[in-house]
């Protein structure tokens, strides 16, 4: 949902380039050009306000959201239970990667031994 600030600012960027597009179809004097696009953006700026003060005093928000604890906290730790479970997968994937390398490492080694005997 659009925060009352982040509308009063879009209306007014949206306020600033029609101004500057209605100064430049319109092609008047650099002084009038600002004064212009100062004037459409002000207008915008105050519409934005009315319509937020509108929506803000008129119409009633309801909640939409309603927090269970339980079940965050349910579901919190459950997806803490899988993430543990992942990483322990991981370390033990990591843990035989190294042990493989270090059984090719000596593996290389001894061949590398073999290797020069034979010469």
């Amino acid at each position: 949902m659009f925060r009352s600030d982040n509308f009063i600012s879009f209306l007014t960027v949206v306020g600033f380039f029609i101004g500057l597009i209605f100064a430049v179809l319109h092609g008047f004097e650099p002084d009038k050009f600002l004064y212009s696009v100062f004037i459409i953006s002000s207008i915008f700026y105050i519409l934005g306000l009315a319509s937020s003060s509108f929506f803000i005093k008129y119409i009633s928000v309801k909640k939409i959201f309603h927090l269970d604890k339980n079940f965050l906290e349910k579901a919190i730790d459950m997806q803490i239970y899988e993430l543990d479970k992942k990483e322990d997968f991981i370390r033990d994937a990591h843990y035989f990667i190294k042990e493989i390398e270090k059984e090719e490492r000596l593996f290389y080694k001894k061949e590398d031994k073999n290797e020069s005997l034979r010469k």
